[in-house]
């Protein structure tokens, strides 16, 4: 009964899923691009401060990024192992209706 409904939201979580995925992406790229830009101009203008504060906020950003797609896929997967059976699913089949 509610397996077409349930095909249109797993289709519709499946192209969010694939949006979301490519805006980390691009917000990712972006942020990447401000820190080359960052320590670039820190080390042009002798600021190691500034250089150092540059690799350590890229490789938090590169963090980041593998937790989104390495940890998060690993959750919801554990999460619909857990998930209930529906409370009135062998009843409905078993009693005919009069």
């Amino acid at each position: 009964m509610f397996d077409p409904i349930m095909e249109k939201l797993l289709e519709i979580a499946s192209s969010a899923w694939t949006f979301l995925a490519g805006l980390l992406i691009i917000i990712a790229l972006l942020g990447a691009l401000y820190y080359i830009l960052h320590g670039a101009a820190g080390a042009s203008m002798g600021g190691q401060k500034m250089a150092s504060t540059a690799i350590l906020g890229a490789v938090g950003l590169v963090v980041m990024v593998l937790i989104a797609f390495l940890l998060l896929p690993q959750l919801a997967n554990i999460l619909y192992e857990v998930q209930p059976a529906p409370p009135f699913q062998g009843m409905l089949s078993a009693t005919p209706i009069p």
